[in-house]
C-alpha cells in the first residue's frame, strides 16, 4: 500500500479533518485544541467516523486505543495520526458490566493488540475481533480485569484456586 502524506499546513489540515467528520457523521462535540482534532461520537459511529479517516481523509495510523474506567461506564480513546503531525482523538462511551462496542481491525489493523490490552485490563469486548483473547493475564482461571476500579488486590481473593 503506497501511503501518500497529506498536503498543506497543520491548521488548514485540521480544519479539514474536522469539516471531513461533521459533513458526513453526526458528531456529539468537535474541536481544535492544541494541534489535535478532537470528536465525541455515539459508540454506534465509530466504525463509520474511523473507516472515513482512513477512506476519505487519509489519516492513515491508529496509534493507541485506550480505555477508562468511569464506574458505571468506560471511556474509550481512539488516537489517530496522519503522519505529518496531525491528530484526532475520537472518543465514545459505553455503559454496562459488560461492555461491547465493534471492532477496528477491518479498518486499522494496528487496532488488534490494543484491543485485545483493553480487553484483558478491562474487560471490554470488541465484537468481531479476530483473535480476542488475554494478552497479559493467564487464559486459564483467572477472570479478572486489573484496571477496574472494582478489582480488589488481595491475593487470597485473586489466586484463590490457581495453586
Amino acid at each position: 500500500m503506497a501511503v501518500t502524506l497529506p498536503e498543506g499546513n497543520l491548521e488548514d489540515r485540521l480544519k479539514g479533518y474536522l469539516d471531513g467528520f461533521g459533513n458526513r457523521h453526526g458528531l456529539l462535540e468537535s474541536e481544535i485544541v492544541r494541534g489535535s482534532v478532537r470528536i465525541v461520537v455515539a459508540p454506534g459511529d465509530v466504525q463509520a467516523v474511523l473507516a472515513t479517516a482512513k477512506e476519505a481523509l487519509g489519516i492513515v495510523h491508529l496509534s493507541f486505543i485506550t480505555v477508562v474506567d468511569r464506574v458505571g461506564s468506560f471511556e474509550i480513546t481512539y488516537e489517530l495520526m496522519d503522519l505529518r503531525g496531525g491528530r484526532v482523538t475520537l472518543k465514545t462511551t459505553i455503559e454496562g458490566e459488560e461492555p461491547v462496542i465493534g471492532t477496528a481491525t477491518g479498518i486499522y489493523p494496528t487496532a488488534n493488540w490494543h484491543e485485545r490490552e483493553a480487553y484483558d485490563m478491562f474487560g471490554v469486548a470488541f465484537a468481531g475481533h479476530p483473535d480476542l483473547r488475554r494478552l497479559y493475564m493467564w487464559q486459564d482461571h483467572f477472570d479478572h480485569h486489573p484496571l477496574l476500579k472494582s478489582f480488589e488486590i488481595t491475593t487470597r481473593r485473586t489466586f484463590e484456586g490457581l495453586r
